[in-house]
């Protein structure tokens, strides 16, 4: 069994969370705790699935969207403050989105063997939206008094923003990249994006985690 470097970064973000677990309650953001789990599990299977005898892996990432996105839409609807009409209208949206996600796993993409791309295209677009809105509503709720920088929800959107943008490109590109077999400094784009990506986003989770301490109850 082998951890990436990047991993540590997960790790390090799933022990913070446990640790600021009361913290955590208090502002809306339990689910992290399983989500994270989900995370860990995935990256590590994923990453060592030449141990288990697989040819590949991904039906690990897979199951990884299916499992983990239910919690990240959670997420999204705890810090979006969203009215009763609002709520009905989010969570029909997300009850569509994870419907495709089943059926891509089921009959499309995933019982061909490949990485449900079209999935998680479709979840990133969708985090994209509710962290821009997110984002947009920090700005109108204490607008006065929010210091955006000591601010969980700021962070932690602003993160899946970032990594929903970046994963949009590299997916769009895809069959680009691979048939003209592009690296960076001898790298995949896996190793020198997204893993790069992957601490970026997990390191900034673990500081929205320690900021967490300060917030009122939500």
């Amino acid at each position: 069994m082998q951890i990436a470097w990047y991993e540590y970064f997960q790790l390090i973000c799933l022990f913070l969370a446990f640790y600021y677990r009361k913290s955590l309650a208090a502002c809306s953001l339990s689910a992290f705790i399983p989500y994270l789990i989900i995370v860990n599990i995935s990256e590590l299977t994923g990453n060592n699935y030449l141990v288990f005898g697989w040819t590949s892996n991904y039906n690990v990432y897979n199951i990884y969207l299916l499992l983990s996105t239910p919690f990240l839409f959670w997420l999204a609807g705890k810090m979006l403050f969203l009215t009763k009409k609002e709520s009905v209208i989010f969570y029909s949206v997300c009850a569509l989105c994870m419907l495709f996600v089943i059926v891509n796993l089921l009959f499309i993409q995933g019982r061909m063997g490949r990485f449900n791309t079209y999935s998680l295209g479709l979840i990133e677009i969708l985090m994209i939206v509710f962290s821009g809105f997110c984002l947009v509503r920090l700005t109108v709720i204490d607008q006065e008094e929010t210091n955006f920088l000591r601010e969980p929800y700021f962070w932690i959107n602003s993160l899946n923003l970032l990594f929903g943008l970046i994963t949009l490109v590299i997916l769009s590109m895809q069959t680009y990249i691979a048939q003209n077999h592009i690296v960076i400094a001898h790298k995949s784009l896996n190793s020198a994006i997204l893993q790069p990506l992957n601490a970026i986003v997990y390191a900034g989770y673990s500081y929205a985690f320690i900021l967490c301490r300060t917030q009122k109850t939500r």
